[in-house]
């Protein structure tokens, strides 16, 4: 399928296999470890990176924002991965084409830099954000649950590991989501993934290249 989706305490999110979600009622779009500038940070250190991911992500998040028209965009951390590089630069450029889109950053363990440089990109930064019956932070292990809110978060880049015929395997990234609970798959090209083991509370929606497929 092509989009999924879920209700949580009476409000929709259409979830995208660009790894990204469409909150309806509030008209946002949500993405979460986009990771911008990761490559340049690698190629800085000497380690081969690809020039090019860091033009994919912003044009992955250009045709999100042309498709859906958000009134908003809310990411859940690590928008940038290092300190400053061109890459940042790139992204104060991309961001000019939105101007009059709010950009909400919670922001990350990554999000490291001056605030100045957030101020420069039009970006309203927060720590946590609290909406509705939802709280919105980075990392989800940071707080204690409650019972009165769902946490949204990202952070741990979650996968699904699926199993083939004899010892084939595959790790898909996916979405996680209980009452308790709503886990983003990191929205950038170039991260890593983390295998998760869900409760049976947890619905658990893998991606696979353009498709969802509901695995729990």
């Amino acid at each position: 399928m092509k989009s999924f989706r879920i209700e949580i305490k009476n409000q929709i999110f259409e979830l995208l296999p660009q790894k990204a979600a469409f909150w309806i009622e509030k008209k946002t779009l949500i993405v979460s470890d986009i990771h911008l500038g990761k490559a340049g940070h690698f190629r800085k250190s000497g380690i081969p990176a690809p020039t090019q991911i860091n033009n994919t992500n912003l044009e992955r998040l250009g045709q999100l924002m042309k498709q859906h028209m958000p009134e908003r965009v809310l990411i859940l951390g690590d928008l940038f991965h290092s300190d400053v590089n061109r890459e940042w630069l790139q992204f104060e450029e991309w961001r000019q084409k939105y101007s009059k889109t709010p950009f909400y950053l919670i922001t990350g363990n990554h999000d490291r830099l001056h605030n100045s440089f957030y101020e420069s990109a039009d970006l309203l930064i927060f720590d946590e954000l609290t909406e509705e019956h939802f709280l919105f932070i980075h990392d989800a292990d940071e707080i204690n649950q409650t019972e009165s809110h769902t946490v949204v978060a990202g952070h741990i880049h979650p996968a699904v590991k699926i199993r083939g015929m004899g010892r084939q395997s595959l790790r898909l990234p996916c979405f996680v989501v209980s009452e308790q609970k709503f886990l983003f798959p990191a929205f950038g090209t170039f991260t890593g993934l983390h295998t998760i083991k869900p409760d049976e509370s947890e619905k658990v929606i893998a991606i696979a290249e353009d498709q969802l497929i509901q695995i729990q």
